[in-house]
C-alpha cells in the first residue's frame, strides 16, 4: 500500500532520532544567520559533506560561545527530519569551540607571512593622482557592480577614460585570472592594453568562501609587483581580505573606490564658474581703461600714442615673471611640505615625538614637585613665625608676665581709676584664676 508523504517523512524522522538520536559532531560553520526569533540556523560542513543546523533562541542566549563563519566547532545535540521539508537537521543543545576554521587560519597564516615581508607597510603604498584621466576597472561583466561603478564615474568624472577588463571574481582559479588582469594592465606596453592612471579590484559581498579568491598569494604578489596604483574594492565595508591588506587604498565598498580616488565634477564645476566670473570682471575694468586712455589719444592729449601701450606691455612682461617666478616658488614649497608632512608623519618619527613628549611632561612633573615643596617649606616658616607672634601678643602672655585685668561688674575693661568710686565691685583675672574685689578708695 503507498505510503503519503507526510506518513514517509515522520517514518524517516523516527528513524534518525532512533538510530542515530544524540551525537557530537565536529566540523566548520558555513553560513550562519540569526533569525528574528532568536533560532540561529547555520550549515556545519568538511572537506565532503555540510549538514543543516539548529540552535534554539533559548539555547542560544545560554550559549557562551558566538557562532561566526570559518569557526571549527563541536555541536552536541540531536539529529532528526524537519517535516516542513523533510530535509535531514541537526538541533544544537551545546556548542564548544574547537579551534579556528581552515580557511581562517589559512587567511592568518598568509596575512602574518605577507606582513612579515613588508607588504602591508605604507612606505610602499602608491599615491593615486589627484585628477585622473583614466581607469580600468577589475571586475566581473555579470552583477550590478560594473554598472554601480561606471554610474558614479559619470555622475563624479564624466571626462574620465574608463576601460573595463572582465574577470572571474569567485570560485576555483579566479586569482589567476585576477593576477593576470593586474599584470597586463600594469605593463601596457608588453600587452598592448591602454595605459591608465590606476586599476579598481572590485566585488560585491559575500561569504568567506566566496571571496577567498581575493585571500589567494598568487593575487597579493601581483598587486605589490603593479607599477601603477590599485585599489581593492571588495564586499562590504565588515569584509577585509588580504588583496585589501597589500593595495594601496582599501575601499569599503565599490562605489565608494570611485569616490574617493576621484574629483567631484560638480564642485570643480562650481569653481570653475567662480573663476570664470572673476575673469570677467578683471577683463572688463581692463576695457574700460583702455578705452578711457584710447579716447585720451584720440583727442590729442598725448602726442605719441605709443607711450599709452608701453606701460601696460612692461606691465606684462613683469607679470610674466612673476607668474613665472610664484609658480616656481609654489611648486617647490608644495614639494617640501609633501617633504615634510612625509617625515612628520613616518612611524620612527612619530615614536621620537612621543618620547619626547614623554621626557618632557616627566621634567615638567619634577620642576612641580620641587616648587610645590619649596612654596610649602615657606608656608611652613611663614605659619610658625605668625604662630610666634599671636603667641607673643596673646593677653594670656601679659598675664603670665605678672599683669592683670580689672573689669567693671558690666564687662568693661578698667583703664582709669578715676571711673570708679568706693564700694564698687571689680573683677580681677589673673594668670591663674580670678578675684572679686571692692574699691575703699581711689588715687588718681
Amino acid at each position: 500500500m503507498p505510503l503519503t508523504v507526510t506518513e514517509l517523512v515522520a517514518r524517516l524522522k523516527h528513524t534518525v532520532e532512533l538510530h542515530i538520536g544524540e551525537q557530537c559532531v565536529v566540523g566548520e560553520v558555513g553560513s550562519c544567520k540569526a533569525a528574528a526569533s532568536g533560532h540561529i540556523y547555520f550549515t556545519l560542513k568538511d572537506a565532503h559533506a555540510q549538514l543543516q543546523c539548529a540552535m534554539y533562541a533559548f539555547r542560544a542566549r545560554a550559549s557562551r560561545v558566538q557562532l561566526r563563519e570559518g569557526m571549527q566547532v563541536e555541536l552536541y545535540g540531536k539529529a532528526t527530519v524537519w517535516e516542513g521539508r523533510g530535509s535531514l537537521q541537526f538541533i544544537v543543545d551545546r556548542v564548544k569551540e574547537a579551534g579556528k576554521g581552515s580557511l581562517q587560519q589559512q587567511f592568518e597564516e598568509l596575512k602574518q607571512r605577507l606582513m612579515a615581508e613588508g607588504l602591508f607597510d605604507t612606505s610602499r603604498k602608491r599615491p593615486l593622482p589627484p585628477f585622473p584621466q583614466s581607469v580600468a576597472l577589475i571586475t566581473s561583466p555579470a552583477g550590478a557592480v560594473i554598472q554601480d561603478m561606471r554610474h558614479r564615474l559619470e555622475q563624479r568624472a564624466p571626462w574620465m577614460q574608463v576601460w573595463f577588463y572582465p574577470v572571474q571574481v569567485q570560485g576555483k582559479g579566479a586569482e589567476y585570472g585576477l593576477a593576470e588582469a593586474i599584470r597586463r594592465l600594469g605593463h601596457p606596453e608588453e600587452s598592448g592594453l591602454p595605459r591608465v592612471d590606476y586599476l579598481v579590484l572590485a566585488r560585491g559581498g559575500g561569504s568567506m568562501e566566496d571571496l577567498w579568491c581575493f585571500n589567494e598569494e598568487i593575487l597579493a604578489r601581483a598587486i605589490a609587483a603593479c607599477p601603477i596604483p590599485v585599489v581593492s574594492a571588495v564586499g562590504h565595508e565588515t569584509d577585509f581580505t588580504i588583496a585589501d591588506f597589500v593595495a594601496d587604498l582599501r575601499a569599503p565598498t565599490p562605489t565608494a573606490a570611485i569616490e574617493l580616488t576621484t574629483p567631484d565634477a560638480a564642485e570643480l564645476l562650481t569653481r570653475l564658474n567662480g573663476t570664470e566670473q572673476h575673469l570677467r570682471r578683471r577683463l572688463q575694468q581692463s576695457l574700460q581703461m583702455a578705452k578711457l586712455r584710447l579716447k585720451a589719444a584720440c583727442q590729442g592729449k598725448l602726442s605719441r600714442p605709443q607711450e599709452i601701450l608701453a606701460p601696460f606691455q612692461q606691465k606684462l612682461d613683469i607679470l610674466a615673471d612673476e607668474l613665472t617666478t610664484t609658480g616656481k616658488l609654489r611648486l617647490r614649497q608644495a614639494h617640501e611640505y609633501l617633504n615634510t608632512a612625509e617625515a612628520h608623519l613616518s612611524p620612527r618619527i612619530a615614536q621620537r615625538g612621543i618620547e619626547a613628549a614623554q621626557q618632557r611632561l616627566t621634567t615638567t612633573e619634577q620642576s612641580l614637585m620641587r616648587i610645590v615643596a619649596a612654596r610649602l617649606q615657606r608656608a611652613d616658616a611663614q605659619l610658625n613665625t605668625m604662630e610666634a607672634r599671636l603667641s607673643a601678643s596673646s593677653p594670656q602672655h601679659a598675664l603670665d608676665r605678672g599683669f592683670a585685668f580689672v573689669r567693671t561688674p558690666g564687662g568693661k575693661l578698667a583703664r582709669r581709676a578715676a571711673d570708679f568710686s568706693p564700694g564698687d565691685r571689680l573683677a580681677i583675672r589673673l594668670a591663674e584664676g580670678s578675684l572679686d574685689a571692692t574699691v575703699n578708695h581711689t588715687i588718681p
